[in-house]
């Protein structure tokens, strides 16, 4: 039997954070919910021709019959939404909607079919409390209903190349500046503002076709696994392809203008005998040089291995170095024409160089970052961070305030940093060091991971994590990892200092010195490092040592007790307090 199709106009919502608010309020937010549902999807929707098809718990699936109907309702359905938040102060429930033409099939009441899976998946493209359109629909409505829709590009689940898609947010209903405010809403920048690479295909120097074959695996590789890291934008690799079989230029800058990127990687592969050499080179369109290169050896037996470890390592590596170029442009342009994403950028040195001074400036530009963009939650991560490295760093005098800011930003960010793994890793860190909430910075690592395994903050946060807890085992690892993913991350030296704790948690003050050592050989101007020196020396024996370390500490820190170090460090797993306070006190630090 023939199961009827029918064109029609899907609008899924679906309640962001669901699951952490009936984990906070399960009585209240199933009750606000059916009130919800009650109020705002009954009689309104029988006015605009619409009607309820499917529910999915904190969702729903709603038919209409007309594009401008479904847009109207949507609209109406969210200013309500942002007018009841207003009025309560309670936490807000924030709703997410999209729009799409479905060709559907019709069995009943019920509508089912590809269609409809894909207006769920561009529901979840939508903001907080926005709402999500394809083309097809915004190119059918009027101007006025059109407007306040801002163009995106956007990689739904399942898809695998970026589509465009049309945002609307309540605080860009109408009037001046509508575009500016949802683009905050929904916590993007403009396509082209975005770092943005294309992995172009491997020459094959030996001309063996079961080379080609491994080449072409690893480009596979190498753009699935940047396509994870949301800090860039990834051409799509049949976009590249297209350059093998027209003849790729020689020139970048020529492959950039046509993509519309900013970085290239290229590469080659040779054989010789059953052994694979691949290379790889990054490098900056505009100006045709070189940024980073890799060599990677194996044999044909082992090429999906080989595909894997090339992935991971270039991916690895890309990333602090495309974050590193971005910086620098950020740098060279005109302080008047800084939009919070450069402000953000411009940030990250201060936040890196690990001293007090630098770390207030980061803390002045993301506040600047805010001002202008409010909703901007990496630049909300970013500067809890740089809070809580006020009080772990002992430079603050206030750390009561210090925290009370850090909880302000953490809750600002915490909503739009969802699918963001260097927020999330910024927002574990903030957590565990202001708050020592074990529980909550591991859900943060955790979900930062799930979106980019490759992500080398997030493996030294849980590091860290392990450590803080008592597990310097399973510690370990992670550092090492981290490590091995981004050799060339302007962070790479805490993981040594993570090494380090956890060689002292397990009973090795010798080494975890030389790991210290270490780790001040890479960053010599951040002084905080000489606090553990002094108390891995002490617990070595080496006594002497471990003063002349602390002094090196507490030169900028006039007035220091072990008192307020433990106040800093209460995160520690209490053994290793106990023990990391006692080598200060033997190093002379009063309590």
């Amino acid at each position: 039997m023939r199961v009827q199709r029918r064109l029609t106009v899907i609008v899924s919502l679906d309640v962001a954070g669901f699951t952490r608010l009936v984990q906070e309020d399960e009585r209240g937010t199933l009750a606000a919910l059916a009130s919800i549902r009650r109020e705002l999807l009954g009689s309104t929707l029988r006015a605009r021709h619409g009607h309820v098809f499917k529910t999915m718990g904190d969702g729903v699936l709603i038919e209409f019959s007309n594009i401008e109907d479904a847009v109207c309702w949507t609209v109406e359905f969210q200013q309500a939404m942002a007018a009841r938040k207003a009025r309560s102060s309670k936490r807000p429930i924030l709703v997410r909607a999209g729009i799409a033409l479905a060709d559907v099939f019709v069995e009943g009441e019920d509508r089912f079919g590809a269609a409809v899976a894909f207006v769920v998946r561009l529901q979840q493209a939508a903001p907080p409390g926005g709402i999500a359109i394809t083309h097809s629909v915004r190119w059918q409505l009027g101007k006025a209903l059109a407007t306040p829709f801002m163009r995106v590009m956007k990689t739904l689940k399942d898809i695998a190349e970026p589509m465009e898609v049309w945002i609307w947010s309540p605080a860009g209903v109408a009037g001046e500046g509508a575009e500016a405010a949802t683009k905050r809403a929904v916590g993007v920048v403009d396509e082209e503002d975005l770092p943005s690479i294309v992995v172009m295909p491997f020459d094959n120097l030996s001309g063996d076709p079961a080379v080609s074959a491994l080449a072409d695996g690893a480009v596979e590789e190498i753009t699935a696994t940047l396509s994870r890291i949301r800090d860039f934008t990834v051409i799509a690799r049949r976009s590249a392809e297209a350059y093998r079989a027209a003849g790729r230029p020689q020139d970048p800058r020529v492959i950039a203008r046509t993509l519309k990127v900013r970085y290239l990687l290229e590469g080659s592969v040779r054989r010789s005998g059953n052994r694979v050499r691949i290379t790889a080179q990054l490098i900056d369109a505009a100006s045709a040089l070189h940024l980073w290169s890799g060599r990677y050896d194996g044999t044909v037996e082992n090429m999906f291995d080989l595909q894997d470890r090339i992935a991971e390592g270039v991916a690895g590596a890309l990333h602090p170095s495309i974050r590193a170029a971005e910086i620098m442009l950020a740098l060279r342009k005109r302080p008047d024409s800084v939009a919070a994403y450069d402000l953000m950028m411009r940030a990250l040195p201060h936040l890196w160089a690990h001293r007090k001074p630098e770390n207030v400036e980061a803390i002045r530009l993301l506040d600047e970052a805010l001002r202008l963009d409010p909703n901007y939650s990496r630049a909300a991560a970013l500067a809890a961070w740089a809070h809580a490295q006020q009080v772990t760093y002992n430079w603050a005098s206030d750390y009561g305030a210090e925290r009370a800011a850090g909880d302000r930003l953490i809750k600002q960010a915490s909503e739009g940093s969802q699918d963001d793994a260097t927020a999330l890793s910024a927002l574990a860190t903030a957590t565990m060091l202001l708050f020592g909430d074990i529980g909550r910075a591991e859900q943060f690592v955790d979900q930062a991971l799930a979106l980019d395994p490759n992500h080398a903050w997030s493996w030294t946060r849980r590091g860290f994590l392990h450590v803080y807890r008592g597990d310097p085992a399973a510690g370990r690892p992670c550092f090492e990892r981290a490590i091995r993913l981004s050799p060339l991350d302007p962070f790479s030296f805490n993981c040594f200092i993570g090494l380090g704790l956890a060689a002292f948690a397990e009973g090795r003050p010798e080494e975890a010195a030389g790991l210290t050592r270490k780790a001040l050989h890479q960053k010599p101007t951040a002084t905080w490092m000489f606090r553990d020196l002094a108390t891995f020396l002490a617990h070595a024996g080496q006594i002497d040592a471990a003063r002349e370390a602390l002094a090196r500490f507490t030169a900028s820190r006039p007035g220091l007790t072990v008192a307020t170090v433990a106040d800093a460090l209460h995160y520690f797993e209490p053994d290793l307090l106990r023990r990391y306070l006692d080598g200060l006190r033997r190093a002379g630090l009063p309590s």
